[in-house]
């Protein structure tokens, strides 16, 4: 005769509302975790003000990459995506433009073109803004090149820590190698009255990297690598100078 096994009901039970009660508590760590995250960012960034400047636009496609994708194309999406995140935190945006457009009215492009970068710039300086993030797709005759870099001003600090905080992220985010680095020739850097920085997304000229660039996915990881080393700039204002 075979021997016959009794499990108990209720233990059977309680095994299971242990099981339960144990991924509850798991699930509740890990979204206080994520929260705690979302609200130190929030902290932050309440209350700023920050311009996001997507590159060229309207008559000016800015770069072209090899299978035709245009940098003003790019550089709007990306910058959409900031704001939302931005402006989640609690910040004020300044879009300098949400659409396919430039600032310039002339109908010489070189006068046009400067028409609209002093109208950039005259926007920051309305707007009082404390920090300008200008958004950048670039281009190399050697193909070969990728990643993501930030530029700042070589006479300004804040620029400098500013462009240091996001490169960190955007290293991070994409498992890039580059480093941040100083110019004296891009205008909105030189005449900008906050802290300023040109954030290069990535080489156009570069098939892959491309391709890349106008995936929703990937151009959300760059907007949250941007919105992160942001917060951790604000985060280090915030601290103040350690004695």
């Amino acid at each position: 005769m075979r021997p016959i096994w009794v499990v108990s009901l209720k233990r059977r039970k309680g095994a299971i509302l242990g099981i339960t009660l144990a991924l509850l508590m798991m699930l509740a760590l890990g979204w206080g975790i994520r929260g705690q995250d979302e609200e130190i960012w929030s902290w932050t960034l309440g209350n700023r003000v920050v311009v996001i400047d997507a590159g060229h636009g309207g008559v000016d496609p800015g770069a072209v990459g090899k299978g035709k994708v245009l940098e003003k194309d790019v550089t709007l999406a990306v910058s959409k995506r900031l704001q939302a995140l931005v402006q989640q935190s609690g910040a004020k945006t300044i879009m300098v433009r949400e659409d396919d457009r430039d600032l310039g009215t002339s109908q010489g492009l070189l006068k046009r073109k400067r028409e609209d970068l002093a109208q950039r710039i005259q926007l920051a300086m309305d707007s009082q803004a404390e920090v300008y993030i200008s958004i950048h797709a670039n281009s190399f005759p050697d193909p070969k090149l990728t990643g993501a870099q930030t530029f700042y001003h070589s006479d300004s600090p804040e620029g400098k820590l500013l462009a240091q905080s996001i490169q960190q992220e955007l290293n991070k985010m994409t498992n890039g190698k580059r480093v941040i680095k100083a110019n004296q020739d891009i205008y909105v850097l030189k005449k900008a009255h906050q802290a300023a920085v040109t954030v290069e997304l990535g080489f156009l000229s570069n098939l892959e990297e491309e391709q890349l660039l106008t995936t929703p996915e990937y151009q959300e990881k760059l907007a949250i690598a941007i919105y992160q080393g942001l917060s951790v700039y604000f985060s280090k204002q915030t601290e103040g100078p350690k004695s």
